[in-house]
């Protein structure tokens, strides 16, 4: 067992507490601290034969500057950034940057690769689901590697995935949610070694 993954329950432990801490001052749900990799907590399933819009044109996003810096400034522009890339990798099918800045022990980053994949090898594509950040908050874990804890709260908006034949497959409401990212600096800069999502309270 690596040093990394051995400190990965503490992690997981600390943002269970940062997202407690942001649902209980707004008096929402009690959080989970599992990973989930779906782009939004609230599914439906259930498949309709509704026209397809086709892929939305979405432009890749820029790496900002501020990335570079060691300190929670250069890891909040980090997770900002990866969030976008969350989007953005369900829009297009595009993986580089959000495998760039993956752990590869990150539960949370393989599984929303692993649905991007799936999704796109079947000649699928989705629509919607970016992400307006309203908050930040931020936390040193603790853990040996030293990560920080980034809570990212605001309002996703609605998607859907459709089949290579245009039929919808899957739809997701959207609304409020917390989104919170381990991150850890190395020599190429962030990664993120852990996350995981909090619906609002009544979605």
């Amino acid at each position: 067992m690596t040093r990394r993954r051995s400190a990965l329950g503490a992690v997981v432990a600390a943002i269970g507490l940062l997202v407690a801490g942001c649902s209980d001052s707004e008096g929402n749900a009690s959080p989970t601290t599992e990973p989930a990799p779906e782009p939004s907590p609230t599914t439906t399933t259930e498949e309709t034969t509704s026209p397809a819009p086709g892929p939305t044109p979405w432009p890749e996003p820029t790496r900002p500057e501020e990335m570079e810096r060691d300190d929670i400034e250069g890891a909040e522009a980090a997770a900002r950034h990866f969030m976008q890339l969350y989007a953005y990798i369900f829009a297009t099918g595009d993986l580089e940057q959000w495998a760039s800045m993956s752990d590869p022990e990150c539960r949370f980053c393989a599984g929303a690769a692993e649905r991007v994949e799936e999704l796109f090898s079947d000649g699928g594509y989705a629509t919607g689901g970016a992400f307006d950040v309203e908050e930040v908050e931020t936390q040193e874990s603790g853990d040996a590697d030293g990560a920080v804890l980034i809570a990212l709260t605001g309002t996703e908006a609605p998607s859907k995935e459709y089949s290579r034949d245009g039929i919808e497959i899957r739809a997701l409401e959207g609304g409020g949610a917390t989104y919170t990212f381990a991150l850890a600096r190395e020599r190429d800069g962030w990664i993120v070694i852990d996350g995981s999502v909090e619906a609002a309270d009544g979605l």
